[in-house]
């Protein structure tokens, strides 16, 4: 079976997963603070919507303004792909959240790329696991079925190791699950990346030396 993939526009990791991620996957990114979770999610919509692929970053996290300076401190300015409608920024309440404005703007706007941030954010509003479980379930396969590639950050100490995927979030869902960590020792590459599963992906397995620069994150 051929598998259709997209370049991520993460620089030096397509090589390591066959090409790029599988169209219309679902991919989770798990880290501490400052690892680079969001970073990735910039970078992979804004090389998507250069090469016609429109993006929307859904955040929980960030004003939609501070999203958009982040992105123009490292060197991905997004202001013009903004104003041609090929990337669009939203800053949402997890409060009483649905996911249905967002499935919504995906078919009106002609959404290929997808970033979600954070679970994590989202997770604290729900009662309970079994709910959480139930909303994540629902959202996921909604994505699966419109066709949209996701990139869904989450929040995870600095453990390695298979093992420490939490059942109640969204990584047993997800195609595919990118953990970094951060030593914050300082040094160019003070952080690092680990492909814990890629569904239908001959992927690298080992640890991957990791930095954020000018144009967002590299890999050695």
């Amino acid at each position: 079976m051929v598998v259709e993939r997209i370049k991520t526009g993460i620089y030096g990791l397509d090589e390591k997963i066959e090409g790029g991620f599988e169209k219309g996957s679902v991919i989770t990114v798990l880290g501490g603070p400052g690892a680079g979770k969001s970073i990735i999610g910039m970078q992979f919509l804004h090389h998507g919507a250069k090469n016609g692929e429109n993006g929307l970053y859904y955040s929980f996290e960030e004003s939609r303004d501070d999203i958009i300076k982040d992105m123009e401190v490292i060197g991905l300015d997004p202001k013009d792909l903004i104003k041609q409608n090929k990337l669009s920024v939203v800053s949402a309440s997890p409060v009483d959240f649905e996911y249905l404005p967002i499935i919504d703007s995906i078919k009106k706007d002609n959404i290929k790329r997808l970033v979600i941030d954070s679970l994590s954010t989202i997770y604290m509003y729900f009662e309970n696991n079994s709910k959480f479980r139930r909303f994540l379930l629902d959202l996921v396969n909604s994505l699966k079925e419109i066709g949209v590639t996701t990139i869904m950050t989450d929040e995870q100490s600095q453990g390695t190791g298979e093992n420490e995927i939490m059942f109640f979030s969204g990584e047993y869902l997800s195609d595919a699950v990118i953990k970094l960590y951060y030593s914050g020792l300082g040094g160019e590459y003070d952080r690092s990346m680990q492909i814990i599963k890629m569904r239908r992906t001959n992927n690298e397995r080992s640890v991957i030396p990791m930095k954020i620069g000018q144009g967002g994150v590299y890999l050695r």
